[in-house]
């Protein structure tokens, strides 16, 4: 960043990295291929090696407690296989892309939601080996592909029919075009609600026990997510009123100098829900509790975060005042809190339905309770079976 008077002008890249300038010269000398050689064909050959003893090991062993450890190496070797392979995948791809001139870049915000669906593949192995889940390493992940393309339908979806609707009727090819940006995180709840709700059905898994775990990572996601929106910079906040040391002059906003709100954003509904849903999850709580408090808590965070976020362009403000919409200052004489954004509008209805569920979910089983523990192991004892006979 470059200072503009006595505040800072946004001026970073998007990018984390481009194709363009990536140096892959070392690639095609001899000690470079040597190198790729040893590290990935090396590496590949030795993990398969060690994993094929180890599964023979496994078989003929009759005690328990070296199977389980036996288990566990297996586990480990064919994660550091599965790094290998695709850090081979990566550069393999980069290197083409090179060659055939494409200059793609790895954007910051991408990169920010990746390292959210890693937390969340890693939060929940972690319960998986731990016997706390109703999944199996092998069913993760096609719940997280599932998931991920519940969100991206339902996040766009609601961006489209609910933020720009009178773009899109007429540019309806247009709706499509995720990569052009334009995503609701209310119509992506939805979105992985149903996703969830359909693996849910489909395995017999609580839909509510299963929401408990994902929430309690989710927030990670959303709290990188923020950060990538900043790193973009879009989604900036309003304009400043008096003196915010900390304010950014966002180029594409005007030469004004606005509120982070995407900092702001970051803190609260992401890592400030974070370490909240973590303090309640410390005692035990009725299957679907977790659930409620995070629609709710996060919706009572974005909404007083969006009093320093700037509306969409296209939709502006609604004047409670006289229930119209407006560009903000339109009406200088409306008070702060009469003056609300269409996230504030969904967070409003989303916490009356967090509201009700937690309601509901009094009556659910308890956490950790001899019912609850009941289940996990019948659950596993069955896919146990499933697994030994094929």
């Amino acid at each position: 960043m470059t200072p503009s008077q006595s505040y800072w002008t946004f001026d970073l890249s998007p990018y984390v990295f481009q194709v363009k300038n990536i140096n892959f010269n070392w690639v095609t000398t001899w000690w470079g291929i040597l190198l790729l050689l040893a590290v990935f064909g090396g590496g590949l050959f030795f993990t398969w090696t060690q994993s094929k003893k180890l599964k023979t090991s496994e078989k003929l062993n009759k005690n328990p407690e070296n199977t389980s450890l036996l288990s566990k190496k297996i586990q480990n070797i064919e994660l550091i296989q599965t790094i290998l392979i695709y850090s081979l995948a990566i550069v393999s791809i980069l290197f083409v892309l090179q060659i055939m001139k494409i200059n793609w870049g790895l954007r910051w915000y991408s990169t920010m939601y990746l390292i959210g669906f890693i937390s969340v593949y890693v939060g929940c192995m972690i319960w998986i080996r731990k016997r706390t889940l109703m999944l199996t390493e092998g069913m993760l992940m096609n719940l997280i592909t599932l998931c991920i393309i519940g969100m991206l339908i339902g996040a766009r979806a609601a961006y489209v029919f609910v933020y720009n609707w009178d773009f899109y009727k007429t540019r309806p090819l247009d709706a499509i075009a995720t990569w052009e940006g334009g995503l609701s995180f209310h119509g992506g709840i939805i979105g992985v609600s149903l996703a969830i709700l359909y693996y849910c059905r489909k395995y017999k898994i609580p839909f509510f026990h299963l929401t408990d775990k994902l929430v309690r990572v989710i927030p990670i996601g959303i709290g990188m997510g923020r950060i990538g929106n900043f790193l973009n910079g879009e989604l900036w906040g309003r304009p400043i009123e008096g003196n915010v040391p900390w304010a950014i002059i966002f180029p594409e906003g005007g030469a004004v100098a606005r509120h982070p709100s995407q900092i702001y954003q970051s803190l609260g509904e992401g890592w400030g829900l974070f370490i909240t849903l973590y303090i309640i999850s410390r005692w035990k709580q009725k299957e679907g509790t977790i659930s409620a408090c995070f629609v709710i808590f996060y919706c009572l965070y974005r909404f007083i975060v969006e009093y320093f976020r700037a509306a969409d362009a296209q939709i502006s403000y609604l004047y409670l005042s006289n229930f119209s919409w407006a560009p903000l200052n339109a009406y200088p004489n409306a008070s702060w809190w009469q003056i609300l954004t269409m996230g504030q509008i969904l967070c409003l209805c989303f916490l009356i339905s967090g509201l009700i569920m937690l309601y509901f979910t009094r009556k659910n089983i308890l956490e950790y309770s001899s019912e609850w523990t009941k289940r996990i192991e019948e659950f596993h004892k069955m896919h146990a079976a499933e697994n030994s006979k094929k």
